[in-house]
C-alpha cells in the first residue's frame, strides 16, 4: 500500500527541530573555530570550519530553512576570510592555502573553503582572477544536489562579485578581460539555472 503524499512531507515542527539542531552544531563548531582563529592555529581553524560547513550537507531542510542555516555559516565564513588574509601577511602563501583547503574531507565543505580562499587569492593578485574564477566555477560542478548546489553557487557569486576582471576593474589586464568576467557570470548562472530546474522537477520547492 502506498503512503499518502502527506506522509512524506515533514511537518513544520520537524523542520524547526532539524534546523535548531543544525544551528546548534554550527554554533558549537564555530566556537572552536573562533578559538583557533584567536590562536592563529590554521590547522584547527580548517578542521573546525570544515565540521561547521558539513552541516550544510543536510537534505532534510526546505529551501527556506536551509537559507537560515546557510546565512549562519555565511557570517562565520566572513571571519574565516579575514583570517586567511592575515595568514598571508604572516608569511603563508595564497597558493599554499588554496592547495591546503582541498584536503578537507568532504566535497561540500571543501568547496566552500576553496571559494573563501579563492576570494583572498584573487584579491592578492598573486594569480590572475580569470584563472581562479574558472577553477572555482568548474569545481563547483561537484555538487549536483539542487539546494546545496544553488546555495554554493550563490556563495561563489557573493565572494566574486567585486573581483571580476570587468572594465575599469583593478583586476582587468593581467587578471583577465571583460570577456572573461562575462563568461564566468554566464557559466555560473547557467549552472544555477540547471539546478533550479532540477529542484522544481523534484518538487523540492
Amino acid at each position: 500500500m502506498q503512503s499518502s503524499i502527506a506522509d512524506g512531507v515533514p511537518s513544520t515542527e520537524e523542520q524547526e527541530k532539524w534546523l535548531a539542531d543544525a544551528l546548534a552544531l554550527v554554533q558549537h563548531h564555530a566556537f572552536y573555530m573562533h578559538r583557533a582563529l584567536d590562536n592563529n592555529n590554521l590547522r584547527d581553524a580548517l578542521k573546525f570550519s570544515a565540521q561547521m560547513l558539513a552541516e550544510l550537507r543536510t537534505s532534510k531542510l526546505s529551501p527556506q530553512k536551509y537559507y537560515e542555516l546557510y546565512m549562519k555559516t555565511f557570517d562565520e565564513l566572513r571571519m574565516l576570510e579575514v583570517f586567511f588574509r592575515e595568514e598571508t601577511k604572516r608569511g603563508c602563501t595564497n597558493a599554499y592555502l588554496y592547495e591546503l583547503v582541498q584536503h578537507a574531507g568532504n566535497i561540500l565543505p571543501r568547496l566552500y573553503l576553496l571559494c573563501t580562499v579563492g576570494s583572498v587569492y584573487i584579491k592578492s593578485k598573486d594569480a590572475p582572477a580569470k584563472e581562479v574564477l574558472k577553477d572555482l566555477v568548474e569545481m563547483c560542478r561537484g555538487i549536483q544536489h539542487p539546494i546545496r548546489g544553488l546555495f554554493l553557487r550563490s556563495y561563489l557569486s557573493q565572494i566574486s562579485k567585486d573581483k571580476l576582471p570587468d572594465a575599469a576593474s583593478e583586476f582587468e589586464g593581467e587578471g583577465g578581460t571583460v570577456v572573461d568576467a562575462v563568461e564566468f557570470v554566464i557559466q555560473n548562472f547557467t549552472e544555477m539555472n540547471k539546478l533550479w530546474v532540477r529542484m522544481q522537477h523534484q518538487a523540492v520547492l
